[in-house]
């Protein structure tokens, strides 16, 4: 991996942490920031950032300050107990993202990075607790730090594999439409949350279909602004509004909302609780739609089991999903199996894009992990895509 690594104040080049990254194979640009002038350290480190185009930054508590204030685009960030409540103007940060902090901390609050992480809407896991004072340079912080790195890369390579892709999983319009007709009529005005909403592809439909306002929530920003970019086109940007959020606390009040939706999604946050922590959105007329992979046959071969084991062990039946519906607080109202068709919908772009990105990061072992993981996924469901398929299910409040 290329760091931009930005220190800390009265902090040198060269010091622990660098050096720890450096010695594990990383490329570490380490530029001197003015320790007096903020706003100068801040327009070096944005030099150096475009001049490198690094795949992660790493600020240290003055330096998380700097990073956070810098345009890093879509570059993951670890920050070390970053003081922005002293230094720069920002006060959020965005995802992909990980607050390394000690709560011995003597010179930073923990709490600091308590309220960032609340001010920037990301799931409280963001921040992780680590180390026994503000420097992080003892063995446990210095290994969290790198691991940090190598997690965020990861998940920012697989963002990068779904940009652009329209859908981010199988679906059609009309199987979307198909769940819409089986929930029957919704009130006028209706509150719909689209959580996992991607690009959009279900919002869209929705937002034809309804007379409604729509809060798509994903924790992707770069995809939010697909979304909005398709609802200015299609005349929907009065209809739908993005947040970037955590879908399992969102900012969203209890008992405000009239359709939950979901589409290749709950799976984040698992199905049973999901279904639990959207109920208590619902209005007492409330309804949900979700759709979650499901195994659909009684017999399966042993590869795809094994296959699905380690990829998504909480894979359940369609009788064991109604059961935890019900027992979730909603009343069944009916469910049905994606076709065949919407998987295609979502795999023949997949293909491609499998080979662009191969060409992209053809050196990079990161992303072969995720080119083998794909074409695995794609080779299972070729063979054995009659055993087991997303299922919508489809809820009203009880």
């Amino acid at each position: 991996m290329k760091i931009l690594y930005l220190h800390g104040w009265q902090s040198v080049s060269g010091g622990v942490k660098p050096t720890f990254l450096r010695d594990h194979g990383h490329t570490v640009i380490e530029p001197e920031l003015d320790h007096d002038d903020f706003e100068a350290a801040v327009r070096t480190a944005q030099i150096e950032y475009d001049r490198h185009e690094p795949d992660v930054v790493v600020g240290s508590s003055r330096g998380g300050a700097v990073a956070m204030n810098i345009e890093s685009r879509n570059t993951p960030l670890v920050l070390l107990c970053p003081a922005w409540k002293k230094w720069g103007t920002a006060h959020t940060v965005k995802s992909p993202c990980t607050v390394l902090h000690s709560r011995r901390d003597d010179v930073v609050p923990f709490e600091h990075s308590e309220l960032l992480i609340a001010n920037s809407g990301l799931p409280t896991t963001t921040l992780c607790e680590v180390g026994n004072d503000h420097r992080l340079a003892d063995t446990e912080p210095l290994a969290a730090m790198l691991d940090a790195c190598g997690t965020l890369y990861s998940i920012s390579l697989m963002f990068s594999f779904y940009q652009g892709l329209y859908r981010k999983g199988p679906g059609s319009e009309s199987s979307t439409r198909q769940a819409l007709n089986l929930l029957g009529e919704l009130p006028s005005a209706a509150r719909v949350v689209d959580f996992g909403c991607g690009a959009g592809a279900a919002s869209m439909v929705l937002a034809r279909t309804l007379d409604c306002h729509i809060t798509a929530i994903d924790v992707h920003q770069p995809f939010l602004e697909e979304l909005e970019e398709h609802a200015r086109r299609n005349g929907f940007a009065s209809k739908i509004e993005t947040f970037q959020a955590d879908m399992a606390d969102p900012p969203i009040p209890d008992g405000s909302v009239d359709l939950v939706w979901s589409e290749g999604a709950i799976y984040n946050i698992g199905f049973e609780q999901g279904l639990k922590r959207w109920r208590r959105l619902l209005r007492d007329s409330g309804c949900i739609a979700v759709t979650e992979l499901t195994w659909i046959s009684d017999t399966t071969s042993q590869p795809v089991v094994e296959f699905w084991r380690e990829e998504y062990p909480a894979m359940s039946t369609i009788e064991q999903n109604l059961a935890t519906m019900q027992s979730a607080g909603y009343e069944v109202a009916g469910h049905f199996i994606l076709p065949a068709d919407d998987w295609r919908n979502f795999y023949e772009p997949l293909e491609q894009r499998i080979s662009l990105f191969h060409e992209q990061h053809r050196e990079d072992p990161i992303a072969r992990t995720i080119i083998e993981s794909h074409r695995r996924e794609l080779a299972m469901w070729k063979q054995y895509g009659d055993s087991y398929g997303y299922v919508f299910y489809l809820g009203r409040a009880k």
